[in-house]
């Protein structure tokens, strides 16, 4: 690959060693050299070993799944729902655009999936992207706060603080959107708020549970 700009060797070598770091123990620099189709020269010169690769690696696969998680559309809607509606809808409209998000996550990193057999992975400039929280959307304070406010006209009605509740909602919410990691359909959002409204149980009547 003579010729090629240190910029261009660094890509290939990272966009190579991505698929092979399920061997890394046994790894040598030579080998990722050789699937980035690079001298180990070339390697070399602007990586000073293995590790450094390694370590380029995970900063390109952090980044890439930092974008495919990235929330901050998610939160913009959600902050926009208005309270104008019934409580039923907003909580619905919620859980639209949470099972929205999670499509999305499913296909970038579907896509991401494919572009590392293909080994045509985007290889980022080397920095880590600005937000790392990788944690699921439902956990992330911002969007607690955006269901605080929704719940926060109904105040009165309320039997816990609108806080805890959006907490126990976006808890419940994970049944109604098929998180990245699941492969199961989820429950009808309306089945969703049904329940967290009114639990349970049928109204029946005589079910046995006594509060005292």
């Amino acid at each position: 690959m003579a010729g090629t700009g240190a910029e261009d060797v660094r890509e290939a070598v990272v966009r190579a060693a991505i698929p092979l770091l399920g061997e890394f123990d046994t790894l040598t620099t030579a080998r990722i050299a050789g699937a980035a189709r690079v001298d180990e020269a070339e390697l070399l010169a602007v990586f000073a070993d293995k590790e450094a690769v390694l370590r380029a690696c995970v900063t390109a696969v952090t980044a890439r799944v930092a974008a495919a998680m990235d929330v901050d559309g998610a939160v913009r809607e959600l902050e926009s729902v208005s309270v104008a509606q019934p409580l039923v809808a907003r909580l619905v409209e919620v859980l639209g655009i949470l099972d929205d998000y999670y499509r999305r996550v499913r296909a970038d990193l579907g896509a991401f999936e494919r572009e590392v057999i293909t080994g045509t992975v985007e290889v980022p400039d080397g920095s880590l992207p600005s937000r790392q929280d990788l944690r699921v959307i439902s956990d992330l304070v911002e969007v607690r706060q955006a269901v605080t406010r929704l719940l926060e006209p109904e105040a009165a009605r309320l039997r816990l603080p609108a806080e805890a509740l959006a907490e126990a909602f976006l808890s419940l919410s994970r049944v109604g959107s098929r998180t990245p990691a699941e492969d199961r359909e989820p429950v009808p959002a309306a089945q969703v708020v049904d329940l967290f409204l009114h639990g349970a149980l049928a109204q029946s009547g005589g079910d046995g549970v006594h509060s005292g």
